[in-house]
């Protein structure tokens, strides 16, 4: 996308100001670093730090700009007019070279902007820009030093010392003032900005006793060269490495006039001791104090790191959408977000001082105190329901989730957890458990003629045998064989009536879900023996395949009975208008893949209109006229409770089938089991 002409121009300007500012400073270091003697090697090459900072700040394919642009200041700045030109050249070869391989090593391995900010990327800066790349500069630079007479490995030492200290002191102080944002952040802040200038205040003082006073020694042993110590650990101490970079900035300043003025105590000194000395003077502050600055980065490093994680773990609780809470080792509040401070109508200090059980209801205090200390004690997970009193006083029913919490080293901190209002989910099970006893009494309703007639035969049947037997006594000599079978008979006729009579009682009983294994093919049977009355008055067929050795499932066999007394009546109610030898109704049972235990109603009626199919199971849909489209909706309930599948297709041939499926009793357990 093409940028205005505007940005363009901006962008355009921002690159020439900051190419000339490179010049201008290029050539200042260039000065300053060949000011100190050209028979020797300089005992700080600022230079390569301002190359070098260059290339950190600009994308790599400006660098050949940059690179070349100080080849003109080398060549023809008035403090290079009695070095050989050869010589010029090869410097700056060397020197380009040195500072575009440590510009690709620093963005590899510690990245840009340059920070220092942690032991690792400090030594990795140590590693290639003040130690690696000056050495191997070095030995390039010795050999065309030796090219004109000087000792090879003197010249190596000074080349490495001057390079190894540039970019020790200097590079650090450019990456971090004049590109960091620390400064912009110190102005806008009044306190430290005073700080800082009693700091400074200390340390020019300091620095100037030290380095202007005294005669032509720099033995280390003399008391005033330490005098600038404590004002460099607090500049590390209370800001960094922006601290320490500019502190060890200032003193080297200060140390490199006195130097060049040969005053105080390189008073007298060749300029080859007047670089030892400086190097060792400096490289002695310099190496702890920033060993001593980047702790301290690391340090504010990881206490932002947890700051922010702390606020982001805020941020995030408050914006959930359930209630969280967070306790400590001795069960008190330590954390509540917004959304249980809003239902418990507390503030966080009321929270945080609150006890956590004093708002549960009296009834469910005792089973979830013990709960609770059992959870402590064991340091498990815990799962419970359970009436809490809202800001308004009302009790709701929440369901509350705890986990152990654990310090990196293993310490246990307490429990956190999350908690949602589960009352109108618990209303809603309520209303739809009144529902399906409804519906069941509906269909008991509808069956009303197959009851009578299921009951009915018993009945007469003991009738029948009881006047039997009472014209059997009224004989002189009655039979007691005859009798003895026809109380056998009655007996069993009694039987028959109870059983029938407990079974329906067991169908319309409204009872919550108790699941528990059951055996998938008796309580079909169960339920193929409920129906055959009205299956036998509608003249329909029942045919059972029923699968051997099924494996035991997991739920409750009065609601799933219901599930299959639907299927099966809605499956004779689609054979109406099929002729009465071609009724049929088929269920069958089976192994499923993956789901459990199937079962499966197959009718031989008309099937379902493709465009009917996705609303089946919706509530009050139904294409039975005399329905009221509650049968199917309270099955697919009734299934998903029971974490199983509801569908229908229909058949190839005629009809259509409905299937459901139902858990194994103990998959959940085996499926925990795997992920533990």
């Amino acid at each position: 996308m093409d940028q205005p002409a505007s940005a363009v121009r901006a962008q355009t300007l921002h690159v020439g100001l900051s190419f000339a500012v490179f010049l201008a400073a290029f050539y200042v270091a260039y000065r300053y670093g060949m000011s100190f003697s050209q028979a020797s090697a300089s005992p700080f090459w600022f230079p390569d730090s301002v190359l070098l900072c260059a290339l950190l700040m600009t994308p790599p394919r400006q660098w050949g700009w940059y690179v070349m642009a100080a080849l003109p200041i080398r060549v023809f700045s008035e403090v290079a007019h009695d070095i050989p030109l050869w010589f010029l050249l090869a410097t700056f070869v060397i020197d380009s070279a040195k500072c575009v391989l440590a510009a690709v090593l620093l963005r590899r391995f510690v990245g840009t902007p340059l920070r220092l900010d942690s032991v690792p990327r400090f030594a990795w800066f140590v590693l290639h820009a003040v130690l690696l790349v000056p050495a191997l500069g070095a030995v390039a630079g010795a050999g065309a030093r030796h090219l004109l007479g000087d000792p090879f490995w003197i010249s190596w030492d000074q080349w490495f010392m001057g390079n190894a200290l540039a970019h020790l002191i200097v590079t650090p102080a450019i990456c971090y003032w004049v590109f960091g944002s620390d400064l912009r952040t110190l102005l806008l802040d009044t306190r430290r900005l005073i700080e800082a200038g009693l700091l400074l205040t200390g340390l020019l003082i300091t620095s100037y006793v030290a380095a202007n006073t005294g005669e032509g020694s720099i033995e280390l042993q003399q008391t005033r060269f330490y005098l600038p110590i404590p004002f460099l650990v607090w500049a590390a101490l209370r800001f960094g490495m922006f601290g320490a970079s500019g502190s060890i900035t200032v003193l080297a300043v200060m140390m490199i006039q006195a130097a060049l003025a040969y005053r105080g105590p390189f008073a007298d000194l060749s300029p080859t001791d007047t670089a030892h000395a400086l190097q060792n003077y400096l490289l002695l502050r310099a190496a702890p104090l920033y060993l001593v600055a980047v702790v301290v980065e690391q340090r504010w490093h990881t206490e932002r790191s947890l700051r922010e994680s702390e606020e982001r773990f805020r941020s995030i609780a408050n914006a959930a959408p359930v209630m969280i809470w967070q306790v400590d080792a001795g069960q008190r509040n330590e954390f509540s977000n917004e959304g249980w401070l809003a239902f418990s109508g507390r503030s966080p200090d009321d929270s945080r001082h609150e006890r956590w059980g004093e708002r549960v209801h009296p009834d469910d205090r005792p089973r979830l105190r013990e709960l609770f200390d059992t959870s402590f004690r064991l340091r498990q997970r815990f799962d419970a329901e359970y009436r809490h009193r809202r800001h308004d006083g009302e009790y709701r029913w929440v369901h509350t989730t705890g986990v152990p919490r654990y310090a990196p080293d293993g310490e246990f901190l307490g429990f956190i957890g999350a908690v949602t209002d589960v009352t109108d989910r618990r209303r809603a099970a309520e209303a739809t458990r009144a529902l399906a006893h409804a519906q069941r009494l509906a269909v008991m309703g509808e069956l009303t003629a197959m009851i009578a007639h299921e009951i009915r035969q018993p009945l007469s049947a003991i009738l029948l045998s009881a006047d039997a037997a009472r014209n059997l006594l009224q004989r002189p000599d009655p039979p007691i064989d005859e009798l003895i079978g026809i109380m056998g008979s009655i007996r069993q006729y009694d039987l028959r009536a109870d059983d029938t009579i407990r079974s329906i009682r067991a169908f319309v009983r409204n009872q919550p879900m108790q699941r528990s294994a059951l055996d998938v093919n008796t309580a079909v049977r169960e339920v193929c023996r409920l129906l055959a009355g009205d299956l036998e008055r509608r003249r329909v067929r029942l045919h059972e395949e029923l699968a051997a050795d099924l494996p035991p499932v997991l739920g409750d066999a009065t609601q799933l009975q219901q599930v299959l007394v639907n299927l099966i009546v809605n499956a004779m109610d689609a054979e109406t208008d099929v002729p009465e030898a071609d009724r049929q109704v088929t269920v069958s049972t089976r192994r499923h893949e993956t789901l459990g235990v199937e079962v499966s109603v197959r009718d031989c009626g008309c099937g379902i209109p493709a465009e009917r199919m996705p609303l089946l199971f919706e509530s009050f849909f139904t294409t039975n006229q005399r329905g009221m489209g509650l049968g199917l909706s309270i099955a697919r309930t009734i299934i998903a409770a029971h974490d199983g599948r509801i569908w229908a297709a229909n058949n190839a041939d005629a009809g259509a089938t409905f299937s459901f499926t139902v858990p194994v009793a103990g998959a959940e357990e085996d499926a925990t089991a795997e992920i533990t």
